[in-house]
């Protein structure tokens, strides 16, 4: 293989890819090119230095991201890269799960639970302890749950506080929760990693290859790691300490899921004769943009120094615009999106709207729709979580393994085949003293003189219905025995003979068929990329599938998402919307001081505009049925209002501040400034 020439690279961006046999912190700045290191930095290895690609894996946190940097390193390499892992940390775990997990006492062909699956389970729990949901709420438990165990901790946790009611019914709901889990051979999202740096404590001596195995480790966003993910780093960088972590500490937006901070602001304490390079020429937005993202951002004091700059100068000055309500402030932002829009020819692809919070996006669904302007929602209901497509999925869980009873429990009765609740009971309640589990208790419900000859007439005509898929899935491609499945069992025919709406049966159908043909397009793009397309495959890819995902950056639609899940993308028109003090930065966080990160999160999100960037706010907003005057978000004052088109905090309007002097006076606007 010839050199592969580094001209392209900018000084900073060169060393940083030349510097491979010491840790780097290489500290990135939003648009700086850290993907192009990565991949030339990959590229460098296996051409210039002579690495066997199975030496090298990069990790990241997005199977978007993770494709992207294959296909790079690809077209760099002309497909010279058989062995090399570039990959996600869960997609990592699972791959190593699959090879050692036997050593914690499960079975190499564990199902992953989505939260679907994970909340059915949590609700089962729920009814079999009599726990009620009014008095603890069950989604709270479960994001409880889910945040210790992001931190590889267990039950102990809540049970250890012996005097909080609430800790004492999430610690036995969480420990039940483990034991079912355990017992239907499944893990969770969480599990994927905690198990992973359980297999290193536990059998060092069985996974040490995993060691030997990696020689030169990068990871992308290591701002986003959490404590867990970190363990599993400096294991595996333990031997060779040839590890170059990528981030940006002003970027890290995830600690209320876990991410950690200190892992990059304390790299150099792990690692002290680790060489920081900075990445501080952006290449995707205009001096205005970035001047403005400076200016605020230079407010927090736990970061490290850097000071993004471009040569794309005398970039358009920010729109700025402060309505008197809602309705009115997207109205005007639509207006000017459409004005830029049609007097450009750009793509409605290169435009979107940003928000704090998901229940955000209603509003601007509404104007796009009244304006006839197409978009796409991401971070809704994602396709794979749609009732249509679960039921689907459950079937696929179930006969991949037999002991899963939570999709057990979907599909047992859908569609509907006289195996109702009472008989599911019944068959519950004979199996504990027999030790089997749900299946294998069907398969001997002939036996049960309690159960009726209907209800034994209908478990049988099941069994046998398992069976004899089971026995297809051992000799034909899984997209095919499942697609006769559904048809035998008759999806589409209940979901147009049960939907009442005909929209909703119309869009129902579709999603059906749209899953049909993504199991197909599934196969074959696997078999093509010469990597596994087994059904375990296909369940892993879609446990695996995130937000983002889903995004089309070619629809031809304006794009609506959160800041949070526009992480990573960039858009020629960004219009940030809601900036009230309460809303961005969220009340929540004011009250619990967590306002360095929300500022962290408003940068990543000025910094996803290419060209053009729109602030706006409504001057009051309904709350409860009554009117809330608003204050301007505390981070648009941070800007120097010379960034601005005009002035963006005009003389307030004489009348509008009586009204919230008499708010304040009445008790009205302290009772409601947090929200």
């Amino acid at each position: 293989m010839n050199q592969f020439s580094l001209s392209e690279l900018n000084p900073q961006q060169k060393i940083a890819v030349q510097t491979i046999n010491k840790p780097v912190l290489l500290l990135a700045g939003a648009g700086s090119g850290k993907t192009r290191v990565i991949t030339y930095r990959i590229a460098h290895l296996i051409a210039n230095q002579k690495i066997q690609p199975f030496r090298i894996l990069a990790l990241t946190f997005t199977n978007k991201a993770a494709k992207e940097m294959n296909g790079r390193v690809q077209a760099m390499l002309r497909g010279q890269t058989k062995g090399i892992t570039i990959t996600t940390f869960h997609s990592l775990c699972v791959r190593i799960l699959r090879e050692f997990i036997h050593l914690l006492g499960y079975q190499k062909d564990f199902i992953i639970f989505d939260t679907t699956s994970q909340l059915a389970t949590i609700k089962t729990i729920y009814e079999d302890e009599g726990i009620d949901t009014k008095v603890f709420n069950l989604k709270a438990t479960f994001y409880e749950i889910m945040k210790v165990k992001g931190k590889g901790k267990g039950p102990e946790v809540f049970l250890d506080q012996k005097q909080d009611p609430f800790a004492q019914v999430t610690g036995k709901v969480f420990k039940e929760y483990n034991r079912t889990l355990k017992g239907c051979n499944a893990l969770d999202f969480e599990d994927i990693l905690y198990l992973t740096i359980d297999l290193f404590k536990r059998f060092p001596a069985e996974v040490e290859k995993l060691k030997s195995r990696y020689e030169y480790i990068m990871v992308d966003e290591y701002q986003d790691t959490n404590r867990v993910q970190y363990s599993l780093v400096k294991f595996l960088a333990e031997k060779h300490r040839k590890l170059c972590v990528v981030g940006d500490d002003d970027q890290s937006i995830y600690g209320w899921r876990g991410a950690d901070i200190r892992n990059i602001l304390d790299f150099q304490k792990d690692y002290p004769e680790a060489e920081v390079i900075k990445l501080e020429q952006n290449y995707r937005s205009t001096d205005v943009i970035l001047d403005a993202a400076n200016d605020v951002i230079a407010n927090n004091s736990a970061r490290m120094s850097k000071n993004l700059w471009t040569q794309a100068k005398e970039g358009a000055l920010i729109r700025c615009s402060a309505e008197d309500n809602p309705r009115d402030e997207l109205e005007e932002v639509v207006s000017k999106m459409n004005y830029y829009k049609y007097s450009t020819g750009d793509s409605w692809s290169n435009f979107a709207f940003l928000y704090r919070s998901n229940f955000q996006s209603r509003a601007v669904e509404e104007q796009l729709r009244d304006a006839g302007i197409p978009y796409q929602l991401i971070g809704g209901t994602k396709f794979f979580d749609r009732k249509e497509i679960q039921d689907c999925l459950a079937y696929m869980r179930f006969l991949h393994n037999l002991k899963d009873e939570v999709s057990l429990f979907r599909v047992a009765n859908y569609p509907k085949r006289d195996i109702g609740k009472n008989t599911i009971m019944q068959l519950t309640q004979a199996r504990g003293p027999r030790n089997l589990s749900l299946f294998e208790m069907m398969e001997q419900a002939d036996s049960l003189e309690e159960l009726k000859p209907r209800a034994k007439k209908s478990i049988q005509a099941f069994v046998d219905l398992v069976h004899d898929y089971k026995d297809k899935l051992a000799t034909m491609p899984f997209y095919e025995v499942f697609q006769n499945l559904f048809e035998q069992v008759g999806i589409k025919a209940e979901i147009e003979k049960t939907e009442k709406l005909d929209h909703m049966r119309e869009i129902r159908v579709n999603n059906f068929l749209e899953f049909i043909n993504t199991m197909y397009l599934y196969n074959e793009r696997r078999k093509g990329e010469g990597a596994g397309h087994s059904l375990i495959d296909f369940l892993d890819y879609v446990s695996l599938f995130t937000d983002t995902d889903e995004l089309d950056q070619n629809s031809g639609k304006v794009s609506l998402l959160t800041v949070h899940s526009a992480k990573g993308l960039e858009f020629d028109y960004v219009a940030l919307i809601g900036l009230n003090e309460g809303q961005f930065p969220n009340h929540k966080a004011v009250q619990e001081g967590s306002i360095e990160e929300e500022r962290r999160l408003f940068y990543v999100a000025l910094t996803r505009a290419k060209k053009v960037l729109s602030l706006s706010m409504s001057r009051r907003r309904m709350q409860y049925g009554e009117w809330l005057y608003c204050e301007p978000s505390r981070f648009m004052r941070e800007i120097d209002a010379k960034r601005f088109e005009k002035p963006p905090f005009e003389e307030e309007d004489p009348e509008i501040a009586e009204q919230k002097a008499a708010s304040a006076r009445s008790g009205f606007f302290e009772k409601y400034k947090s929200f």
